[in-house]
């Protein structure tokens, strides 16, 4: 079998590339999105301000096409009582697995 006769067809990002930010325009803002991400344990939610700030940066200095933030994910905030579980949350609280099939064994 020839598999140089095959040819695989890539396609392009959705939204298209954007170029780096190589002037450092918006670097101040992407290292306090960073450090958020990082003093919140890699919670995006408490951290999305930031993040919008961010993308608008990148679009007005012309590094991202220009979209409504609403596109993009920034409609409206997500609900200030909605948590969000991260792996390990319910063993920190005490869960063990598979303590619940101790009393149904009837084999």
């Amino acid at each position: 079998m020839n598999f140089s006769a095959s040819r695989s067809q890539s396609q392009p990002p959705e939204r298209g590339s954007f170029p780096l930010d190589h002037d450092r325009a918006c670097t101040p803002l992407r290292d306090e999105f960073l450090a958020c991400l990082k003093a919140e344990g890699n919670e995006h939610v408490a951290c999305r301000a930031l993040s919008e700030r961010y993308l608008a940066c990148r679009m007005d200095k012309n590094l991202m096409a220009r979209d409504a933030m609403e596109n993009i994910g920034f409609g409206a905030a997500p609900a200030p009582h909605a948590r969000v579980v991260t792996e390990g949350d319910r063993e920190r609280g005490g869960f063990v697995a598979g303590t619940h099939l101790g009393a149904r064994r009837g084999w």
